[in-house]
């Protein structure tokens, strides 16, 4: 199987496993949430160019797990380097999205789910480097 067609069929089952009438309590920061990474993108300043496609294409995890109480977002076991980063800030927007923020490292990240969907739309920031990660989240 190509991995298009892959990552295709990924994208699907996981947007499809959304549930069609989700609460907003469910993405409002009060339940841990596990996220599915659907497409990304890496863009370097330097050289002036992006790379898009699958998630581990940039070696970012496909799944993340968001635990509020504990203030941390997290790679799942899955993925070949663990890591664990630590929420400082989580804002309820007034239009239903919650937006969940973050420095780790030298980079700063910013996390937006929209509470009547789930959809996610991730970004880091670096020095020169940036990172784009749309994706699903679903409560635990």
């Amino acid at each position: 199987m190509s991995k298009k067609i892959f990552f295709t069929t990924v994208a699907t089952l996981m947007v499809a496993s959304l549930p069609f009438t989700a609460l907003a309590d469910d993405f409002d920061g009060s339940k841990p949430l596990t996220c599915a990474s659907i497409f990304s993108a890496e863009c370097n300043a330097a050289e002036q160019e992006c790379i898009t496609g699958a998630p581990w294409m940039i070696n970012f995890p496909v799944f993340i797990e968001i635990d509020f109480k504990a203030k941390s977002v997290s790679t799942t076991k899955l993925h070949e380097n663990p890591r664990t980063s630590t929420i400082n800030l989580v804002s309820k927007l007034t239009d239903g999205q919650t937006a969940i923020q973050g420095i780790d490292d030298d980079f700063a990240w910013s996390m937006l789910i929209a509470e009547e969907t789930g959809s996610m739309t991730l970004s880091i920031s670096g020095e020169d480097t940036g990172y784009l990660i749309f994706g699903a989240c679903k409560p635990n």
